[in-house]
């Protein structure tokens, strides 16, 4: 750990956190980045016009360099942001001149230097076979540099700027070199994973870029009998009463409101940390969240436009952090998803108290986050997928562990079980889709068909994994679907469509004689008119919510970018 007295201190890593093991050199200057030589036998610090090489046995600086000794009267202070230390001894800078500078730290001599940008490189991470970088800049700009041959065939070999992206708007702060893609995130709240074509074998999900603004997890939570939404922000939470309308009219009408949405409370967390976790019950009386160190339950009380929250006393204390929450139907219990793997099984109590019933836990002893659960609506099933990607199915008539769903290699991105039939539907971080039987512990026929015949080529290669997975009440074959672009309505009566076929038709259907149209009706139904999706839930058999957050509403609240000159302007 570098710290902004000069020091670097030696921690170990130890089970349940880390323990101090001691101090090394100490030095005038910040310490703003940290390397460590892929041996362990050295440590590189990247300070304000220099940088130092730390040898750990001894603890000593062996080596001290100046990164602007060869810049004729800089007048102004040159700041080392990121730094690398490659197994070949070369020091890998890269600084606030917009340079990424190449050092042979035993001679404190410098090899190559390149001018990448007019502004400040801040971030760098190089590739396990140390033959390729990447770099991160103030402009939003990111740089691919290889190590390539000078001559074909040769064996000298230089450093290359080779690829420039424009995917940020801001600040490059963090970027990771996968042996695939390159990988950057941006103040401007985007994560890209720009993929490597030459590394890529085929054309498939590996190869398309993908930018990713939202987490997926649920951040908006829904009482559907009590027409409820509950928001959760980083350190606060807030209530708000949907509006209502008691106009019909035709498909693509606003509709004016007989009762506007009404902010209800805002509830703020206690000190610095972050709220990870929120659920609002059905019936909108218990409220819950998750800190990385507490967890609180509220009961809600609505008496005509006042309203009232109420904390649980004494709620039996278990190992933070709380993964994810989850009420049943009938909003008798609480789930709670522990990092170590388990479930926690709340009752909760008239007028406003809980107890805790039993902790379900895996066959298999896996001690990884849970970071998923799905109820049953008639309260018999329990899915709960953790980090190791397995889907864990409980009885929770008997509190025991039922099946496991079949590993497939894939993390797991949304799940929910059908209310009549009690079929687990499953979608896949690379967007397959299965359903799983859970009475008869098997996978149905419908899902075996789907597997065999294949999905859209369209549906595989979107770059947003289905976030949420619901079902139609007045009808038991609907499926409903969403990620960040698209809300879905699959239609499982209806045949899968195969690649020839256009996967959004709906626009075109509307235009066809009724005959013209059955012929071309397919399974997938699909809706772009809410963009960005952040949640959606049924709320009763005719109607849905919808949640959109625009991203230049918080790219508004951004500081300005570096501001360049640009031709004509």
């Amino acid at each position: 750990i570098g710290c902004e007295d000069g020091s670097v201190k030696i921690f170990q890593v130890v089970p349940g956190g880390i323990q101090f093991e001691r101090n090394l050199d100490r030095r005038k200057g910040r310490v703003l980045c940290l390397s460590w030589h892929p041996s362990d036998t050295h440590i590189v610090a990247g300070s304000i016009d220099f940088f130092r090489v730390i040898d750990v046995t001894s603890g000593q600086t062996v080596q001290r360099v100046m990164v602007n000794h060869h810049v004729e009267k800089a007048k102004r202070e040159c700041v080392v942001w990121a730094i690398a230390l490659l197994s070949s001894g070369t020091v890998v800078s890269a600084d606030s001149f917009g340079r990424v500078q190449f050092w042979d730290w035993e001679q404190g001599t410098l090899a190559e230097s390149h001018t990448v940008s007019t502004s400040a490189v801040l971030s760098l991470a190089v590739s396990q076979k140390e033959d390729s970088m990447i770099v991160g800049t103030s402009t939003g700009a990111t740089y691919h540099l290889q190590l390539l041959p000078v001559r074909l065939g040769g064996l000298e070999k230089r450093w290359v700027r080779t690829k420039p992206f424009q995917f940020h708007s801001h600040d490059v702060r963090a970027v990771a070199h996968s042996p695939t893609a390159l990988i950057s995130g941006g103040l401007d709240a985007q994560l890209v994973i720009r993929p490597l074509m030459e590394k890529v074998q085929k054309k498939s999900y590996d190869a398309a870029l993908r930018k990713f603004t939202f987490p997926h997890r649920r951040l908006v939570s829904c009482a559907r009998k009590a027409r409820l939404l509950l928001f959760q922000f980083s350190q606060y939470l807030e209530l708000w009463r949907l509006g209502s309308t008691e106009e019909t009219g035709k498909d693509g009408e606003v509709l004016p409101l007989c009762r506007m949405p009404e902010h209800l409370v805002q509830l703020k967390s206690k000190g610095p940390e972050h709220i990870y976790c929120s659920s609002i019950s059905p019936c909108g009386t218990w409220l819950g969240y998750s800190t990385a160190s507490r967890f609180q339950l509220y009961r809600v009380r609505c008496d005509g436009d006042s309203v009232s929250l109420r904390k649980v006393p004494k709620v039996p204390k278990l190992l933070p952090p709380a993964y994810q929450l989850q009420f049943s139907a009938n909003s008798e219990s609480l789930f709670v998803a522990s990092a170590r793997g388990s479930v926690h099984v709340f009752q909760l109590l008239e007028p406003g108290g809980c107890k805790h019933l039993h902790t379900l836990r895996p066959p298999s002893g896996c001690s990884e986050a849970v970071y998923l659960l799905a109820p049953s609506a008639d309260g018999h099933w329990l899915a709960a997928v953790s980090g190791d990607w397995a889907i864990h199915i409980y009885n929770l008539k008997s509190f025991k562990h039922h099946c496991v769903v079949p590993n497939y290699d894939c993390a797991v991105s949304a799940l929910a079980i059908h209310p009549s039939t009690n079929n687990l539907v499953i979608a896949y971080s690379d967007q397959q889709l299965f359903e799983f039987s859970i009475p008869e512990r098997q996978y149905t026929s419908w899902s075996r068909a789907v597997q065999s015949r294949g999905l859209h080529r369209a549906w595989l290669e979107r770059d947003s994994p289905i976030t949420h997975i619901t079902f139609n009440p007045k009808n038991p074959s609907h499926i409903l679907l969403h990620d960040t672009y698209l809300l879905c309505v699959l239609d499982k009566s209806l045949p899968l469509p195969d690649d020839s076929a256009l996967l959004m038709n709906q626009s075109t259907l509307k235009q066809l004689p009724e005959t013209a149209r059955k012929r071309q009706l397919h399974a997938f139904k699909i809706c772009k008119k809410f963009q960005p999706l952040l949640f959606m839930d049924l709320l009763d058999k005719n109607c849905l919510v919808v949640v959109e957050r625009p991203i230049m509403d918080f790219k508004t609240q951004l500081p300005l970018p570096v501001q360049q000159k640009k031709f004509g302007t």
